[in-house]
């Protein structure tokens, strides 16, 4: 899987557009989660550093409480509370119990647990040595007792508890309990203010914040690909159009359009088009040229020649004026078959390939064609008949038969043509598409061919934006590999 991985990323982010919108994403998204996150982790820091002081001032309050008490007949300590609860309560929910009063306490978490600690402390501070037992907690007012009857919290007079009354959710409330030089015990309930949910060890990134965060994202990366495809359209286009330069040099001029370099490039682009255009046009001009001036005097040396009386030196002359004739003749095939000029359009690869069977089955060879369904891809109609005309014309001529396979992929089609020939020496392999070039042994000229399929061939792959490739197969024959881009 992580090699799968591993060979995925390179071809998925191989483009331009690809790499800056992934560096834009990490950058902003980056960025954001980071800014993010160190904004929350102040929120919660100063959140626990109120609840410190919060649950401090709660202890010193209860200190001041317990001092006040003990210095009462305890037969005034319930006078002083009743007072206190039917003035509508205060910040504390106050009350004196013979015994501690036990309840079901909040989960331990770390922060609960420095809170605590931060209480005792405070709590100890102010009270000394007079200090007796001191149990400090957090409980939901629906669990919590205020009580020895079992009261709950959450079950008192509104009026009793109205400031640090159950809240909307529930919110822990802080408990302590300590036990008076008399042996009762002081209850003190309260809310830390200002946040009383804190104690509760809610992760900085609850679900909204994150829901939050994770849209608020979204719309940075939306916005990013944007930019970034804004940004990279003038080169995708320029990308496009020197793909199809490749393979129609007629196209329409690139829009100089996008930053300074994008122009640039396009301008130079343009310009480069121009004068591809006019090289080919005056090449024609040139062949056309040397095949006219040629031919004259070609012809005034054949005449010339059959005046002669000395008979071996008249076939001596015309087999030079044939050859150079030849040799014309194939400079201007090489030109035709690398020729631009004609429009793309769709080929269907089956119906030329019997066609050129039929024309080979005149000659009394054999083409096989191994194809599973219709093939079509873009690219030009004569030209590429014309490569395949001369590859499978070699194969059949230097061998019996010719089989054919073709080869469907999601981006490009491989065409693969084996012949059971005697194949072609190793040495001479690298050497085969040079213009010229006729090959000794079992593939020599015996029919007067220029030495020029194979280079027309590969000139016509290379416009289509292909590859052509061949090898010796291991017994006998060669094999000859065309893949060429579907689009």
């Amino acid at each position: 899987m992580l090699k799968r991985v591993l060979t995925f990323l390179p071809k998925a982010f191989s483009s331009l557009y690809s790499r800056l919108l992934l560096v834009m994403m990490l950058a902003v998204g980056g960025s954001f989660f980071i800014a993010t996150t160190i904004w929350l982790h102040a929120i919660q820091s100063d959140k626990e550093a109120d609840a410190a002081a919060s649950v401090q001032d709660l202890a010193i309050s209860m200190a001041q409480t317990v001092t006040y008490f003990e210095g009462l007949p305890k037969a005034y300590q319930h006078i002083i509370i009743d007072q206190q609860r039917n003035m509508g309560g205060s910040r504390y929910f106050l009350s004196v119990n013979q015994e501690y009063v036990d309840f079901e306490s909040i989960p331990d978490n770390p922060l609960k647990l420095e809170l605590i600690k931060e209480y005792q402390l405070a709590f100890r501070e102010r009270v000394g040595q007079r200090m007796g037992q001191l149990r400090v907690d957090f409980a939901y007012p629906d669990k919590l007792r205020v009580f020895n009857s079992g009261v709950l919290f959450s079950e008192l007079p509104s009026r009793w508890v109205q400031n640090n009354l159950v809240l909307n959710p529930p919110a822990p409330v802080l408990v302590a309990q300590m036990q008076m030089e008399s042996g009762d015990w002081l209850y003190l309930a309260s809310l830390m203010l200002p946040d009383p949910y804190v104690v509760e060890g809610i992760p900085a990134f609850t679900g909204d914040q994150l829901a939050f965060t994770l849209i608020l994202s979204l719309v940075l990366i939306l916005s990013s690909w944007f930019i970034v495809r804004w940004l990279t359209k003038p080169l995708r286009r320029l990308s496009k159009a020197a793909m199809s330069l490749g393979r129609d040099i007629h196209q329409v001029p690139v829009p100089e359009q996008g930053t300074y370099e994008v122009r640039e490039t396009a301008r130079a682009f343009n310009l480069m088009q121009r004068r591809i255009l006019t090289f080919i046009s005056e090449r024609d001009l040139l062949f056309s040229a040397i095949s006219h001036d040629l031919k004259t005097p070609i012809t005034r040396l054949r005449l010339r020649a059959e005046l002669l009386d000395d008979e071996p030196t008249r076939d001596k002359i015309n087999q030079d004026l044939a050859e150079l004739e030849q040799l014309v003749q194939g400079a201007l095939e090489l030109a035709r078959g690398s020729d631009l000029n004609e429009p793309s359009g769709r080929i269907k690869l089956k119906p030329m390939l019997e066609a050129i069977q039929e024309e080979v089955a005149v000659l009394q060879r054999q083409v096989h064609i191994e194809m599973p369904y219709p093939v079509f891809f873009s690219g030009k109609p004569m030209a590429f008949k014309r490569c395949l005309s001369n590859l499978i014309h070699n194969a059949v001529f230097y061998g019996s038969e010719a089989w054919i396979k073709v080869v469907d992929e999601s981006d490009s089609i491989t065409i693969i043509i084996t012949d059971n020939g005697p194949g072609v020496p190793e040495s001479e392999l690298e050497h085969i598409f040079d213009p010229f070039v006729r090959l000794e042994g079992s593939r020599n000229r015996h029919t007067g061919g220029s030495g020029l399929g194979m280079t027309i061939a590969r000139n016509i792959v290379h416009s289509h934006g292909g590859e052509i490739k061949l090898h010796n197969l291991p017994v006998q024959g060669l094999e000859v590999q065309i893949r060429v881009p579907r689009e």
